[in-house]
């Protein structure tokens, strides 16, 4: 396998460059940082790896020197808050005539408003990563609207969106010809299709849309290089593909997991690194049935013996993971417990008529929580009559269930809403359920098949398109 510097010599031979071996020195002030080590290294996928250290000098600031030789490319700044802690970092290039110079900024935005003395590479890099974070959060609500509301007009906001994104990446590459950041920004920007004979629907036009840009997707990225995970923009882009561009349906997402396997095939080091990563992200991610995906790379992958990084206790783990998930899937009938209300008394979960039924299993310390109960009260207001019913199940048991009740009494929540909970633990809910955090929200049609669920608070706009939907 081939050494980052063999990468890095690579690169910057393709791109016309001398690979130049000297050191640097790169003098740092970063606001809000209180640690007295800072590192410079590179990073490696989502992780950091430190090279070399500067102690904080009288002045506060940093001074990362070294004389070993350290090939030009993108490097990492690396920082923790203590001994224990695990490492964060952001970008940084090391350009040819540009090793010695000066950075200000600030720890928890550090592309916001930086200074740079002697180093127009870096400049360019932090200009663009503000721009570029701007519109990504722009392009991520647009995907979630279309993801939730597939109508024309999240459609075309999508869409929009899309072309917005890709106008400022090109005007940036104009901008900065011939920087390091260009030519990354060039390689990474999103694929656009290029104008298509006008379809009979806007449905059509988006199935065809995304099957363009699925087949041209990877055209100016080899993701099968060490490259892969030296520079960020490219997994997150490969991120990108699997859960931000597809149509949100569990089959797409597989197809394109083993698709995107297939390709780093030829990286064993990526291949096992980003095996590693989506598997433990599947497993955090509640949206867009990706508990379906996490269970297929579990049985497929690391229970059929291709995770060479996962050892018995992972495989053990993960497959107990996906153990609990499989009967949670969408279209599955839920677990029938057996919970108590305020006076004790025992409520059946089949033995509650409704049309649909709202289960959210939640904490009275819980700040999440404290936001999403009263939303979900004003939310029902709209929804009581078609057929709604709520089920509020409070995670505390024993000598903490009154504190259930106390919250729910100053809330004034409505008087129908069946508030619920297991003092003694004898429903098994919290396994049954899958609930790791809190809030957990499962909706159930009137046969108490899931319908839809997820981890984590939801804003009204999506709650109004579940709701609505069914």
């Amino acid at each position: 396998m081939k050494s980052i510097t063999s990468l890095l010599l690579s690169f910057f031979f393709l791109n016309g460059l001398l690979p130049a071996q000297n050191g640097c020195e790169i003098q740092v002030v970063l606001q809000g940082y209180t640690y007295d080590t800072l590192w410079f290294g590179h990073s490696l996928g989502k992780r950091a790896v430190p090279e070399f250290f500067g102690l904080k000098q009288q002045d506060g600031s940093y001074l990362l020197k070294t004389e070993s030789p350290m090939p030009p490319g993108m490097y990492a700044i690396i920082h923790k808050r203590s001994p224990n802690a695990n490492p964060q970092f952001f970008q940084c290039w090391l350009a040819e005539g540009q090793r010695k110079f000066s950075l200000t900024t600030h720890i928890t935005q550090p592309y916001e408003n930086p200074v740079i003395v002697g180093s127009a590479e870096n400049e360019a890099l932090y200009r663009y990563l503000r721009q570029w974070a701007a519109m990504d959060k722009r392009l991520d609500d647009a995907i979630d609207r279309w993801r939730y509301l597939q109508t024309e007009e999240t459609w075309r906001n999508r869409t929009k969106t899309e072309v917005d994104m890709r106008q400022m990446q090109d005007n940036f590459v104009k901008s900065c010809p011939g920087t390091l950041t260009a030519k990354l920004v060039a390689e990474t920007s999103l694929p656009l299709p290029p104008p298509m004979q006008k379809p009979t629907t806007w449905q059509q036009e988006a199935d065809e849309r995304w099957r363009w840009q699925r087949a041209h997707y990877f055209d100016k990225t080899d993701i099968g290089t060490e490259a892969f995970l030296r520079y960020p923009q490219w997994m997150e882009r490969t991120d990108f593909y699997l859960f931000r561009l597809p149509p949100p349906h569990p089959d797409t997402t597989v197809s394109l997991i083993d698709e995107v396997f297939r390709r780093l095939e030829t990286y064993p080091e990526g291949y096992e690194y980003y095996q590693k990563y989506i598997t433990n992200s599947l497993a955090k991610m509640s949206q867009y049935r990706l508990d379906e995906v996490f269970v297929y790379v579990a049985r497929k992958y690391v229970e059929g013996g291709k995770a060479a990084w996962a050892k018995p206790g992972d495989v053990s783990s993960i497959a107990n993971e996906a153990s609990q998930m499989e009967p949670l899937f969408v279209g599955r009938p839920a677990p029938n417990i057996t919970l108590f209300d305020t006076l004790g008394q025992p409520v059946r979960l089949y033995d509650v008529e409704a049309n649909l039924t709202l289960v959210i299993f939640w904490l009275p310390d819980c700040s999440h929580c404290q936001q999403e109960i009263p939303l979900i009260a004003k939310i029902y207001e709209r929804y009581k009559n078609k057929g709604l019913k709520v089920m509020a199940v409070c995670g505390k048991s024993n000598e903490a269930t009154p504190m259930c009740w106390e919250f729910t009494d100053s809330q004034h929540l409505p008087a129908d809403w069946l508030l619920l909970a297991d003092p003694q633990r004898r429903s098994n809910m919290v396994p049954l359920f899958n609930v790791k955090s809190y809030p957990r929200i499962f909706l159930l049609d009137k046969d108490k098949n899931i319908v839809f669920k997820r981890s984590g608070d939801m804003p009204e706009w999506q709650f109004d398109a579940v709701l609505g939907r069914y």
